[in-house]
C-alpha cells in the first residue's frame, strides 16, 4: 500500500512515528523511518499489520518498507 501525509515523531512513552494522511488518519509506522523527514510530506509504502504501538496513537499501523519526500 501507499500513502501521502504529513509525517510526525510522536514522543509519548516509547515514542514513534506517525503519518498523519490527507484525509486526517493518522497511521502509526513501524520500521526504519528517516527522521531527517519529520514535519515533512512523504510517500510510505509499506503493508498494513494489526497493532497497535506503545504510544496508543492512530487507528492503523504500516509496516514501511521506504518512506521518501513527497
Amino acid at each position: 500500500m501507499t500513502l501521502k501525509g504529513t509525517l510526525n515523531r510522536h514522543d509519548m512513552g516509547a515514542g514513534g512515528w506517525i503519518l498523519e494522511t490527507d484525509s486526517g488518519e493518522k497511521v502509526a509506522l513501524y520500521g526504519n523511518v528517516d527522521g531527517n523527514l519529520s514535519g515533512q510530506r512523504v510517500v510510505v509504502d509499506g503493508d498494513k499489520v494489526d497493532a497497535m504501538g506503545f504510544g496508543m496513537v492512530g487507528s492503523s499501523a504500516v509496516q514501511v518498507k521506504k518512506v521518501s519526500a513527497a
